[in-house]
């Protein structure tokens, strides 16, 4: 899991080598709209958590059936919250196509599309957590990245699309890892046949989802409103060197993050059970991943015009 979240991390990050095919008004766009997207992502951040919780202590049937329910009840209100979202964006869009000075809408359009699979990916993650099926946690993961890398590279570098063209890319990465990660946890919120039967307690829900929320969200809004921000305030043409710049220390974040998912199921079945070695191993995946993730910002640095 560790070597899968630094391939997809590292290609998430590659993503922007291809900033040097795009304009710099068109890559300043870009980046702007990943900003977004990761603010339109902050209703579901503690999504992942609570289901790798959830689904790590589903052992008796009815739990099993409780989970089912909760699981499609929750992908019912994340698709409510995206289209309530993409409501007000499409009723305000001349002020937001102003505002971003975005010359044509289609890349506005796709980042909406985009909204959606952001939102259900941590809950179907959540899911292969729980179950400790850290191949497929990790497969989903490098999908994403390597997905993202590939239809990036191959719509920018090749067919000389610009900033809606690269949003296209990373819809089609977001897209695999949603499809990969829910086929194959699909036993938990599809295979069970008496999901009927279970019930789905919406405050219980809502205690544990609101406070990881709120916590997580804050880093989320600080990582990402800066250049939003950037945008709407600098000239056109110095957003792109502004979000290349911002860009190393979101990298960082995509680098060491993820460990916890690692290690946060591990923690909860073995809590009364024997020390283990978990702390330790999660301290030193942290100083590998750091000292990886410092080594190859500073190779980009020499690479990237």
């Amino acid at each position: 899991m560790v070597i899968a979240t630094f391939i997809s991390g590292l290609l998430m990050f590659a993503v922007h080598i291809f900033g040097a095919w795009m304009s710099r008004e068109e890559y300043g766009l870009f980046v702007t709209l990943l900003q977004i997207l990761n603010l339109m992502m902050i209703p579901a951040l503690g999504l992942q958590t609570v289901f790798a919780q959830q689904t790590a202590a589903a052992i008796e049937p009815q739990q099993q059936h409780d989970l089912a329910k909760s699981t499609r009840k929750i992908l019912l209100i994340c698709l409510y919250i995206w289209t309530a979202i993409a409501v007000i964006v499409l009723l305000n869009q001349g002020a937001i196509l102003e505002s971003l000075k975005i010359e044509r809408p289609t890349a506005l359009y796709v980042t909406l599309l985009l909204g959606l699979p952001q939102l259900w990916l941590p809950v179907l993650l959540g899911i292969l957590q729980g179950r400790q099926n850290f191949a497929w946690l990790g497969g989903a993961a490098i999908a994403n990245g390597t997905g993202r890398f590939a239809a990036v590279g191959i719509i920018v570098a090749l067919l000389g699309g610009q900033a809606a063209g690269a949003t296209t890319g990373v819809l089609i990465g977001l897209t695999t890892a949603c499809l990969l990660a829910g086929w194959h946890g699909r036993q938990t919120w599809l295979g069970q046949a008496g999901a009927d039967q279970g019930s789905f307690d919406a405050k219980a829900w809502l205690g544990r989802i609101v406070p990881l929320t709120l916590g997580l969200g804050a880093g989320q809004f600080m990582l990402s409103a800066d250049m939003i921000a950037a945008r709407a305030i600098l000239p056109e043409v110095d957003s792109g060197p502004y979000g290349a710049a911002g860009m190393i220390g979101r990298g960082l974040v995509v680098f060491t993050g993820p460990l916890a998912a690692v290690m946060f199921p591990k923690l909860v079945r073995e809590a009364a059970g024997t020390k283990s070695r978990v702390l330790f191993q999660a301290f030193l995946g942290t100083a590998i991943l750091g000292v990886l993730a410092g080594v190859g910002c500073t190779i980009a640095a020499w690479l990237l015009p």
